[in-house]
This record gives C-alpha cells, structure tokens and sequence, in this order.
C-alpha cells in the first residue's frame, strides 16, 4: 500500500515539474489582427521563419512542451496550431486568404507574434436622393427617344422602299391621309394609276384607274399644292369650287365605297 501511495505521488510531481516548465501560449485576435504571446520558463532560442503559399510558420528551440490549436471562423486566419519535433517548435497560421508577414519581437523567456490584417475597403455609400431619381428619369427617356427615333427611320425607309421597288417605269404620283395611319398612295404606272390603300400592317390594291380623262384629271390634280383636299377632288365627276373646298372625309369613305363595287 505505501508503495502504491509512493508510486501516485511520483507522477503526480512529475505532472506538476512538466506543467512548471512548460511553455504558456496565449492570443487575441479582432478585425485589426491577430496578436499571439509566448511566456518560456526557461526560455528559447534559434527562431527561423518559413512562407508558404498560404501558412506562415514560426519555428524556435526550447525544451518546454507547448501544446496548443485553435480554429477560427469568418476570420483572415483559418487556423493556428503548434507541432513538435523533439526540442524544435513551430507555430504555424493557416490563412483564408492573402498571406500576411507578421512582426516578431523577441525577449528573454517572452516571444511576441503580431500580425496585421489589411483593412477593408469600405465601398461608398449608395448614391439617393432626388439627384439619383433625376439621373434614371433623364436615361429612361434618352433610350426611349433613341427608339423612337430608331422606330420612325425604319418605318420611313420601309414605306418608301415599298413603293420605290414595285417594277416598271412608274413613280409615285403622292399620297392621302384619310385617318390615323391609314393612307391612299397614287401610283403610276405606264398610262395606269393604281390607288393603294396603306395601313401599319397591310397594303391593298383599291382601284386601278384605266381611263385617259380620269388619269389626266388626277395627275393634273397632283401638279397644285399638295393639300388633302387637292389630293381627293378626282373623285367627283365635274367638281366644282364650293365642292372642293368643302370635301370631307364623310363624302371621301362614300367615293372609296362605290369605286369598291365598280
């Protein structure tokens, strides 16, 4: 029994020597950086560093056991550990992403580690306000004239390449605008004068004018000024001038109308 008893109180003394001589390591670390101390009782020496791609290790000689790991999160350091080779330390830090270099300040029986973390670019604060408002309203309505314009160039050029390619020795005598993009063009042809009824989406043949008198009277028509009601007058047989001058759209549907059946 008393052997037994002697036995205990052996390790545990031998515990208690390891503990006495081993070496303390204790840290901080906050968005600044991460700042590590080291207390030897019976100190160090040797220290060597060593960059890799993403650790940096600390290595120095000391009889004192060090143990220590510890992982962080959502932190420029992912982990700091030490390992042991006999009396050769090294205390390694893992890093997230770039590597930094740290400052080492070395004391009798004391070695500080300090490393400092780049500073965050802090990005500018969102630009509101009436200003900002103004600047969107001011885009939208460039792009909304850029398109518009755009819009109004095809639809000129296409209207006018439907008429300009019909084959033949013809020409485009004008046109009428009878309602709201509805439009009779007058178009000729040999001894022939086609009336074309043109709207955005279709074109149809509305009468095909064959008769000398009728044709001579409707291109001596177009030879005035090109008013709407010089352009229609041609569908009355003998006008006169309170007629032409008080041709409505009313009397033009009705011409359109009986030209339809003929």
């Amino acid at each position: 029994m008393a052997c037994t008893v002697r036995y205990l109180l052996t390790a545990v003394l031998f515990l208690v020597s390891l503990t006495a001589n081993a070496a303390h390591l204790t840290y901080e670390i906050d968005d600044a950086g991460l700042r590590i101390q080291i207390d030897f009782d019976q100190g160090y020496s040797n220290v060597n560093t060593l960059k890799l791609d993403k650790s940096f290790v600390v290595s120095f000689e000391t009889p004192e056991p060090i143990v220590f790991q510890q992982e962080f999160w959502d932190m420029p350091v992912e982990k700091l550990f030490v390992t042991s080779d006999d009396t050769r330390k090294r205390l390694i830090t893992d890093f997230a992403g770039e590597l930094v270099v740290p400052e080492i300040v070395s004391q009798p029986k004391l070695l500080k580690i300090t490393y400092a973390f780049p500073k965050m670019q802090k990005t500018g604060d969102p630009v509101v306000g009436t200003q900002a408002y103004a600047r969107m309203i001011w885009g939208l309505l460039i792009i909304l004239a850029v398109m518009l314009a755009i819009f109004w160039a095809f639809r000129k050029y296409f209207k006018r390449q439907v008429f300009t390619d019909i084959p033949g020795t013809g020409r485009l005598l004008g046109k009428a605008d009878i309602d709201l993009r509805k439009s009779l063009y007058f178009y000729e042809i040999d001894d022939k004068i086609y009336i074309l009824g043109v709207t955005d989406t279709s074109m149809t043949l509305i009468e095909k004018v064959t008769e000398e008198d009728e044709v001579t009277r409707i291109k001596a028509g177009f030879t005035k000024k090109t008013e709407f009601v010089n352009y229609m007058k041609f569908f009355k047989k003998n006008p006169g001038v309170k007629d032409e001058v008080e041709i409505s759209r009313n009397s033009i549907s009705e011409r359109l109308k009986s030209l339809r059946k003929r």
